[in-house]
């Protein structure tokens, strides 16, 4: 196999996986729920549709093939990656966008986490600045309690009470020494509840703080995490935008390659052209030589046997069904007509039907004749082109082309159904098949009119 034709080929199952790709996406979308409701004859339906899609699906890749002639395979491979790529593509601009959601998430979430911890770290001084003010206040209690307990003590003989009384210059003297005596206590008693109340709250602070500060250690530790977790996000998404921004480069590279390539394709298929009008010439040189021959052999016959040769050309008349097929198994994978290039939009005129024809399938005389040439022909390939002399009062020439290899030489003489050669990919062609001409009076003409009905 040579690497012309490995790449044709390759090409070919890229496009035949294209197209199959979109199909196999399709059946796989079935739910569970409708898989549970769906009977064995709908199975069989769905089997049905889905071979119907395959065969549907491998029909067009053959078209492709087909249309793709004359095509540098530069060229068909360049436009095979493209359509790949554009399948590619929507996929991941997908993982992009959700590669920048999960940026955008990691960021709220890191914002979030950044606000509870400036929350938790402003509650911790908040507390921690009651406790120094309950601290200052329970110092200055204390030092209240320990003066008026030293005050109290100096007068704790057993005997304050009498000297109050006998120790007072009259009787508003006794009633202020004792209303102090009294305030000292209650400022006393006082103090000490006030000492144990602070010394409870503060007791309830620190364990509120504590709680406080634990807290802030894990927001401290979920705040880290968030920073490695953000930065491996923008790492995927910087990936994942590298990895569109490649494809969207290639797929450029690919368009400029095409349109690069554009006026020399057309001046390729030019010259395809007039390869083909230069056959078209000879066939009709080698019809107008055989004509002239025939019409002075002609006159020189006799009335009765140009009588006879139009009988015999009336029972033989030029209809469909005339040729037989080339192929033992016919089957078309082309007509005859104006044909559109799928790349570049070229019109241009296929002069002859497509019949499927895998590599070194034997092919046939359609009608019986005289083996013109079999050699290889620019953008043809390897030709054999058959004179069938007269057929219902015209000229029938056929061409077979692209051959891998012959059966025949030119000179001979073959029947209806005789073995020529063998079927390949020479020439300006994408894959193994038979292109099959027909020629008229010297003029291409659509083989499906000759032909009998495809089965």
């Amino acid at each position: 196999m040579t690497a012309t034709r490995r790449l044709s080929l390759l090409i070919v199952a890229m496009l035949v996986a294209a197209i199959l790709g979109g199909y196999a996406v399709g059946a796989s979308a079935l739910s569970p729920q409708s898989v549970q409701q769906t009977s064995p004859d709908d199975y069989q339906d769905e089997i049905d549709e889905t071979e119907r899609e395959r065969e549907a699906a491998e029909r067009r890749a053959e078209e492709l093939a087909h249309e793709l002639e004359n095509t540098d395979a530069r060229i068909v491979e360049a436009d095979a990656k493209l359509r790949a790529l554009e399948e590619e593509l929507p996929v991941l601009q997908a993982q992009l966008e959700e590669a920048e959601r999960e940026v955008d998430s990691a960021i709220i979430e890191q914002g979030i986490v950044a606000d509870k911890l400036t929350a938790a770290e402003a509650q911790d001084r908040a507390i921690s600045v009651q406790i120094s003010e309950d601290e200052e206040r329970t110092a200055n209690l204390e030092a209240l309690v320990a003066a008026i307990a030293r005050e109290t003590y100096k007068g704790n003989d057993g005997s304050a009470g009498l000297a109050i009384v006998f120790g007072s210059a009259d009787t508003q003297d006794f009633i202020d020494e004792y209303t102090a005596q009294q305030s000292a206590a209650r400022v006393q008693s006082n103090a000490l509840g006030e000492l144990e109340e602070i010394a409870a709250v503060n007791r309830n602070r620190g364990a509120r703080q504590e709680a406080v500060r634990e807290y802030i250690v894990e927001l401290k530790a979920e705040a880290d995490a968030l920073v490695i977790e953000l930065q491996a996000a923008r790492d995927v998404a910087e990936e994942a935008r590298d990895e569109v921004q490649a494809l969207l480069d290639e797929q450029q590279e690919l368009r400029d390659y095409l349109e690069s390539q554009r006026s020399a394709f057309l001046a390729q298929q030019q010259e395809n052209e007039e390869l083909q009008q230069q056959l078209r010439n000879q066939v009709q040189n080698l019809y107008s030589k055989k004509r002239e021959a025939e019409e002075r052999e002609a006159a020189r016959r006799a009335a009765a046997a140009r009588a006879r040769d139009e009988a015999a050309a009336e029972s033989d008349k030029l209809t469909k069904g005339s040729l037989a097929f080339p192929t033992k198994v016919p089957y078309k994978t082309s007509s005859f007509g104006t044909r559109i290039h799928p790349i570049y939009g070229y019109a241009r005129l296929h002069a002859g039907t497509d019949l499927r024809a895998y590599c070194g399938t034997p092919i046939y005389a359609s009608a019986g004749g005289t083996v013109e040439w079999a050699t290889y022909k620019a953008g043809y390939g390897n030709q054999v082109l058959i004179d069938h002399g007269i057929i219902g009062g015209k000229s029938v020439i056929t061409n077979y082309n692209h051959f891998s290899r012959f059966a025949v030489g030119g000179g001979q003489r073959v029947s209806r159904g005789d073995l020529i050669g063998y079927s390949g990919n020479t020439g300006s062609s994408t894959a193994c098949h038979l292109h099959f001409e027909v020629y008229v009076s010297g003029n291409v003409v659509d083989p499906e009119t000759l032909l009998p009905n495809f089965p």
